[in-house]
């Protein structure tokens, strides 16, 4: 106990193989284990204390950024019967170039002849549209004649009635001087002065006054009436010939509604018959026939292929929880992996993550989608790797949406207590942030 004596108690006993040993001595590997125990708690608290990346987490596929640069369905533009097929799966196309024939169904388009008699319909109503116009303006120019002609009738008419008028009125004194003489003449030869050839001769003087008078009355009566005659009889004229226009213009009208009806029909055909050779959008690679044969018909808008563009910009689209939505900011980055390629992934820590590559937000959209999350197209980060090459149109993806630099220890305590990842502002390209103030989720 003291070491007094260079010899050991060890070295003449094996203390090793008592009893008193065996149940009091501590294993050497429990004190290595404990050692380790504390190491790792140690570890864990340190573990505790460094950043932690919240994220969210969602599911997709690949697809084109561009909506033109997506696969397309090349559709019939019109009903009809597949005749024959020019392209075949895997072959590439240009834009313009003819993928099948197909021929008409409705049997409105079955004349052969139909353009050409449908041309000759439009020359025959253009010749009678010519004809009422020629028909109008002549009516015009009748029209006018007949004013005019109205015009010299009613000014003799008128003279003539200024003339009757006027001996109408000589007539009528003529007649009361006779009247006057004829009462001065009876009355001298009742009192025996005037003999009675004086009388009769005054009384014929009279009886003449008044013919002419009763004449001259009645002429100036008949010029008058002659004078609405004319009047009512021009106008009628005049009224029918301008009907008669009118008529004609109402037809030239209609004739030149019916020209403008048949030349968009005949338009119409001549578009519709360019439909019965089915082009290709844009260049391309034919990659799945919908319909095939020879002699099925379709239906106008029913698809017959699809075609993937040659050149388009990879994105993926993700599908979020609506209650991850207001983290979602536009240029903000994530790490992506994808179906069939090798990838580590710490959700947590994205610097030791291997295997995924570097997206940005480029759009979120503002509607809910049919399986009731929310979809955000992402694409390639610039700053990062590129994509591989292998990936292809449909492949589908795991986006993590990264966020927030939190603790350890806080990411754990939210978790367990089951509270959305803490909302943020991101900061702006001059390194300001917006007027919103940090809120946290549980607040």
């Amino acid at each position: 106990m003291l070491n007094i004596s260079d010899n050991e108690p060890k070295n003449i006993i094996k203390v090793e193989a008592t009893k008193a040993y065996k149940y009091t001595s501590v294993p050497l590997f429990f004190n290595y284990l404990s050692k380790v125990m504390w190491g790792l708690l140690i570890l864990f608290l340190i573990m505790l204390f460094l950043p932690w990346t919240q994220n969210v987490q969602g599911y997709g596929q690949v697809t084109a950024f561009r909506p033109e640069q997506r696969p397309q369905t090349v559709q019939s533009p019109i009903p009809g019967t597949i005749r024959q097929w020019f392209v075949r799966e895997g072959d590439t196309v240009n834009a313009g170039d003819t993928l099948v024939f197909i021929t008409e169904i409705k049997d409105e388009y079955f004349d052969p002849n139909l353009l050409v008699n449908l041309t000759a319909e439009l020359k025959a109503k253009e010749a009678a549209l010519i004809s009422y116009q020629d028909k109008a303006n002549a009516l015009a120019q009748q029209i006018k004649a007949l004013k005019e002609s109205q015009e010299i009738k009613l000014q003799q008419a008128m003279l003539k009635v200024q003339a009757d008028s006027n001996e109408y009125e000589a007539a009528r004194m003529q007649y009361k001087f006779a009247d006057i003489q004829f009462k001065r003449t009876d009355t001298l030869y009742n009192e025996g002065v005037k003999s009675r050839f004086d009388w009769e001769r005054s009384n014929q003087a009279f009886q003449d006054a008044t013919a002419k008078l009763t004449a001259a009355r009645n002429k100036f009566l008949q010029s008058k009436a002659d004078l609405l005659g004319i009047r009512a009889d021009f106008a009628e004229k005049i009224s029918k010939a301008e009907s008669d226009r009118q008529s004609a213009i109402s037809d030239y009208y209609s004739t030149n509604a019916e020209i403008a009806k048949l030349r968009s029909k005949i338009n119409s055909i001549n578009v519709r018959q360019s439909y019965y050779y089915v082009t290709a959008p844009q260049r391309g690679m034919v990659t799945r026939m919908t319909r095939v044969g020879i002699g099925e018909n379709i239906m106008e808008g029913e698809p017959i292929m699809e075609i993937m563009p040659l050149q388009y910009q990879l994105a993926v689209e993700v599908f979020v929880r609506p209650v991850d939505l207001p983290l979602m900011h536009l240029h903000e980055k994530g790490r992506i992996e994808f179906d069939g390629w090798p990838a580590i992934v710490f959700s947590g820590w994205p610097s030791i993550t291997f295997g995924t590559f570097g997206g940005e937000i480029a759009a979120i959209d503002n509607v809910l989608s049919e399986n009731g999350m929310y979809r955000i197209l992402m694409i390639p980060d610039k700053d990062d790797v590129p994509w591989p090459e292998q990936i292809r149109f449909g492949s589908g993806v795991r986006a993590i949406l990264l966020l927030k630099d939190v603790p350890v220890w806080y990411e754990i305590w939210r978790q367990l207590n089951g509270f959305p990842p803490e909302y943020y502002t991101p900061e702006t390209k001059n390194g300001q942030k917006s007027d919103k103030s940090k809120k946290t989720a549980s607040k």
